[in-house]
């Protein structure tokens, strides 16, 4: 039996025109990863914050003065007996002579007998030359007595003044007297100084440095007899008693005048503030 095998025709083909082949092309591709938030570093962010937050608290501690002013600009600056008809709780502004209404006090450097005094005691050091408000505070209080403002003649009556010893500051001149670290302190200061807690000798490594450890002893003062324009709200009494009570600004000084001063006061801690919060907010958003 004759087997027949079928020839098998097999396809030749060509890689360059068979269209039938396929050709493999490797090929690199870069894919690129989508681009991802950039976190800033944790510490950089606390740093701003702390910077922005002393920027706040020197600008309070800037504008807190400055609260009284618009009222102050605006007020009538009045004599004493012209607030009888001031309602309960309205803003005035008065200038009269100050008497006392009962004892006196004794100013703590001066020895002066005063209707209230404010003092504090500072001293020089390193970090603070050259900018007076950051001089280091070592001690500070006050005293207040109530007192009576008169007009000029003495007899158009009294208007009772009761400062807040809570809220109480003087915008009156200043007595200063100023002891060099290794100077010997007068009497008086020496025995004031004696009576406080806190307020030692000079620290010997401030006072070796030439120019530091000076201390001030800053005084200011109701004196009896004296001018003063005294601004607040007047509150009435059982019986129909007007006074001026509570947070009270007190200065021997015209409005114009106080505005000035405190606007210049206010000045180097505002800028400090404006900076201290523009370097904080950079560095949040840095």
């Amino acid at each position: 039996m004759d087997v027949y095998h079928r020839p098998v025709r097999t396809a030749r083909r060509d890689p360059l025109h068979d269209s039938t082949h396929e050709s493999t092309i490797h090929t690199r591709v870069r894919y690129d990863a989508p681009a991802l938030p950039r976190h800033q570093p944790m510490y950089l962010t606390l740093l701003g914050a702390l910077f922005a937050g002393l920027g706040l608290a020197m600008a309070w501690y800037g504008l807190r003065p400055l609260a009284v002013l618009p009222r102050l600009l605006r007020a009538e600056v009045r004599r004493p007996e012209a607030v009888t008809d001031a309602d309960d709780g309205e803003f005035v502004a008065v200038r009269g002579t100050a008497r006392a209404a009962g004892e006196t006090v004794s100013a703590p450097f001066t020895g002066s007998d005063c209707l209230g005094f404010e003092f504090e005691v500072t001293e020089r050091q390193p970090f603070a030359v050259g900018i007076p408000w950051l001089d280091a505070r070592l001690d500070d209080g006050v005293a207040t007595r109530s007192f009576a403002l008169e007009g000029p003649d003495g007899s158009n009556g009294r208007l009772a003044v009761r400062p807040s010893p809570r809220r109480f500051a003087l915008d009156t001149a200043s007595t200063v007297v100023g002891v060099g670290a290794k100077e010997t302190l007068p009497d008086r200061i020496r025995q004031f100084v004696d009576a406080r807690e806190g307020l030692g000798p000079v620290a010997g490594w401030i006072a070796a440095i030439p120019f530091f450890g000076a201390r001030r002893y800053v005084e200011r003062r109701i004196d009896p007899g004296e001018t003063y324009l005294v601004a607040g709200r007047v509150e009435r009494e059982e019986g129909g008693s007007l006074g001026l009570t509570g947070d009270l600004m007190i200065t021997d000084r015209s409005v114009r005048g106080l505005a000035l001063s405190r606007l210049w006061r206010a000045t180097f801690p505002l800028l400090a503030a404006a900076v201290f919060v523009a370097v904080g907010l950079w560095a949040i958003a840095a």
